[in-house]
């Protein structure tokens, strides 16, 4: 059996019996993973990608809003949401343990099966984070264009 097939046996189990973790240790995840890091890198590329349609635009301008129709707690708390629905409160704890230690990390995870699997399975939930973060960017596109335009026709008087 494929390691996919099992993974996806696990996150099945898991759904059916309903066993999420907890918020908090979602949460705490979440902190320890330096995700408002990411939201800051997350903005610069967006704003880049923008630039090139708005070039009579500062660089700030866009950087502003996009920030101002990105929230980053919201994304906070979907991936919240993904981590507490499909890991339990053990396998939080081990994501804490090991971005909380990124030199240890590896060695964290691999010298057990229990740290293997969870591995493996992360993987896969991070294509749902990867695929909500972009729906969320998705629905802000058309908020973050009109804002850009009327800047732009403000810009060109």
């Amino acid at each position: 059996m494929s390691m996919k097939k099992i993974t996806l046996a696990v996150l099945l189990a898991t759904a059916l019996a309903g066993c999420g973790g907890s918020k908090d240790k979602a949460q705490e995840l979440v902190e320890a993973s330096g995700m408002t890091k990411q939201y800051g890198s997350m903005v610069e590329m967006v704003s880049t990608a923008y630039a090139s349609r708005y070039p009579m635009l500062e660089r700030e301008q866009i950087r502003n809003v996009v920030r101002e129709n990105i929230d980053p707690e919201d994304l906070k708390d979907k991936v919240v949401e993904i981590y507490a629905d499909h890991f339990d409160n053990d396998e939080l704890d081990l994501m804490i343990r090991a971005n909380q230690h990124p030199e240890q990390a590896m060695a964290i995870i691999l010298t057990s099966k229990k740290g293997r699997d969870l591995a493996e399975k992360v993987m896969t939930i991070q294509t749902t984070i990867t695929k909500d973060m972009q729906e969320a960017m998705a629905d802000s596109d058309e908020a973050i264009i009109d804002a850009l335009d009327d800047l732009k026709d403000e810009a060109q008087g």
